[in-house]
Order: C-alpha cells, then sequence, then structure tokens
C-alpha cells in the first residue's frame, strides 16, 4: 500500500489544515508510518496511550463494547482523518477501541512530536480544543444513548451506573472485570482473604479476653462446611449475575472458614508432642497451637493477594493510571 501525495492528505486533516505544504512535508518525513490489515485492533478501549493517527490510506471503525458484551461502533476514519488527539492532549485513557475495516496506513505523530507542534504552531491547539469540543459534546451523548439501549436512557438506568465517567475507576471495573467475567473470581479471593484476617482477629480477641475461644473456632469451623455446601448447591439452582456474586463471595468465606480450622489441625499433628503433657491438671494450651499456624496463614494470604493482583492485572494497571492522573490534576489545582 502506498500513498502518492500524503501532504494532499494531512492538509484535510482539520486541526493541521492551518500548515503550510512544507511543514507538513517536514512532518510526513518525521513522523512514523503504520500498517494494519483488516480486523486488527489498532489503540483499545480504556488503554493509556498519547500518540496521534493520521489515516492516509484505508478505513478503520472507532467502537466500544457495550453492557451486553457486543460492539457498538461509533465512528469511521477514512483517509484524512485523525484520532488519539484527545489522549494526547488530556493525558486520559481511551475512550473507544479503533480497529482496522480494510488494510491501513497510518501517520504516527508521537506526543512528544505533537507537544513540540503545539508549540512551535499554537494555531494547531486552537484548531485542535474547537475540535474535541465538539467532538466532546457529540460523542458523550451517543455513547450514553448507544450503552444504554433501547429503553434504558440515561433516566432509566440505576443510580451507580449513572456515575459512572469517562475514564473513571467505575467504568474501568465494568468494561475489564465485569463485562469479562472475572468478578466472580476476584470475590472468591477477596472473601477468602478478608474472612481470614476477620477471624484471625476475632480469635485473637477470644483469647484475650478468653470468650469462648474453642466455642469459636467449632463455630467457625461447622459454619465453614455449611456456607460451603450451601453455595454449591446455590450455585446449581441460580444464574442470576448478582446472585452468583453472592455465591462466589460465600463460597471464599467458607473456604477461609475451613482452612482457619485446618491450620490448627495441621499444627496439632505436627506440633503436639511440643505441647502434650502425662499430667491431666494441666489445660491444653489452645492458643499456643492457634499461634503456631500464624505462619500458614499469612503466607496463604500474600499468595491468595498475588494471585488476584495477577488475575485482574490489567484492571489495576487502568485503575493505577486513573489515579495518577487525577493526583497530578489535583497538584496542579493545589499548586495553581
Amino acid at each position: 500500500m502506498s500513498v502518492a501525495d500524503p501532504v494532499e492528505v494531512l492538509r484535510r486533516v482539520e486541526f493541521l489544515a492551518c500548515l503550510e505544504d512544507r511543514e507538513l512535508g517536514d512532518l510526513c518525513r518525521r513522523a512514523g508510518r503504520a500498517r494494519y490489515a483488516p480486523g486488527q485492533r489498532i489503540i483499545g478501549e480504556l488503554e493509556a496511550g498519547a500518540d496521534v493517527y493520521v489515516v492516509l490510506e484505508g478505513r478503520a471503525e472507532a467502537s466500544v463494547e457495550s453492557e451486553s458484551g457486543g460492539r457498538l461502533v461509533l465512528a469511521a476514519f477514512e483517509a484524512g482523518s485523525a484520532f488519539g488527539e484527545m489522549s494526547s492532549l488530556t493525558g486520559e485513557l481511551h475512550s473507544a477501541s479503533v480497529d482496522a475495516v480494510t488494510d491501513v496506513e497510518l501517520l504516527v505523530l508521537t506526543d512528544a512530536q505533537f507537544d513540540r507542534l503545539r508549540q512551535r504552531r499554537p494555531e494547531v491547539a486552537v484548531a485542535l480544543v474547537k475540535l474535541i469540543g465538539a467532538r466532546l459534546a457529540g460523542a458523550e451523548r451517543t455513547v450514553e444513548q448507544l450503552l444504554s439501549g433501547p429503553g434504558q436512557g440515561p433516566a432509566h438506568r440505576p443510580a451507580e451506573q449513572r456515575k459512572l465517567r469517562r475514564g473513571s475507576i467505575g467504568r474501568a471495573w465494568r468494561e475489564l472485570v465485569v463485562n469479562r467475567r472475572r468478578d466472580l473470581g476476584f470475590l472468591a479471593l477477596a472473601g477468602f482473604v478478608a474472612t481470614l484476617i476477620v477471624i484471625r482477629a476475632s480469635v485473637y480477641l477470644a483469647f484475650r479476653f478468653e470468650v469462648a475461644p474453642r466455642g469459636l473456632l467449632r463455630a467457625a469451623y461447622l459454619s465453614g462446611f455449611a456456607l460451603l455446601a450451601l453455595s454449591a448447591l446455590s450455585a446449581l439452582l441460580t444464574f442470576r449475575p448478582k446472585a452468583r456474586r453472592v455465591v462466589a463471595l460465600a463460597y471464599g468465606i467458607a473456604c477461609a472458614l475451613i482452612f482457619n480450622e485446618l491450620g490448627v489441625t495441621l499444627a496439632f499433628d505436627i506440633f503436639f508432642k511440643d505441647i502434650h503433657t502425662p499430667d491431666p491438671n494441666v489445660p491444653f494450651d489452645v492458643e499456643r497451637l492457634y499461634r503456631r499456624t500464624e505462619p500458614i496463614r499469612a503466607l496463604v494470604i500474600a499468595l491468595a493477594v498475588l494471585m488476584q493482583a495477577a488475575y485482574l492485572r490489567r484492571f489495576y494497571r487502568r485503575a493505577a493510571f486513573v489515579l495518577e492522573t487525577r493526583l497530578r490534576r489535583l497538584l496542579a489545582r493545589v499548586r495553581g
């Protein structure tokens, strides 16, 4: 694929139309080139990136993922169209994915090159701000209508969904976790870790204030088996997303309750000779036995946290990027 006159194509880009032919030619020589086959992903929704792309030849489409899991096309890009300039200007995540529909050749301006161009030619920045303002107003309305679906406009959507903003952590959670059906694994691991921590603190307080520690351990153990059986049965009988999230959480809690007692049983088998005494008048030291298992619980908690972090690494990268961006803006306001 070759473009006969890339300068002529660049002249059709709205925010580059103010440049002279010599400047456009220099831009062509300094910028990179990229080619994509039909169906290839150029940029991804909610991914970080600040490069600016100009279509020299071919056709690409911008789309978002709907709540039902399908793709909804927002815009088409042909020769003379550009995308990615909003992320370059604001530092936000990409608000949509762009995929090649046909063989596509792109001119790629890095973030640093585009910054220098705006500094050298302020009229480019002015044209860009006007373009983005008009595009953003229309795009936000379109995204809301498409994501909500028929009869599901903003007024009919739940309050927590109406609060989701472009580039928000809530939207990243919905797109990268809920829509990819990874929330069940997260809830199970989160319930497991949280329960281990809570039951450990409860047993510690029971020993400290002598409030039936053995009874608490026994109740936690039996509750774990009962909750495990109940969650397994419920998983076979319900298919609603909200109900299955509750089941996943209950499953993680049950595993933690059982593991907590199994740790004590393991310590009893290993360390029985160290704490056993033939004198029947000496009480059996359950607290000492329980404390022997603390390193095991700490290791399991660390492994569960690492598994959960690896399982949702894409979400955490997006969340970290959003938080970093907001922190930079907050600091800029404070300093300004």
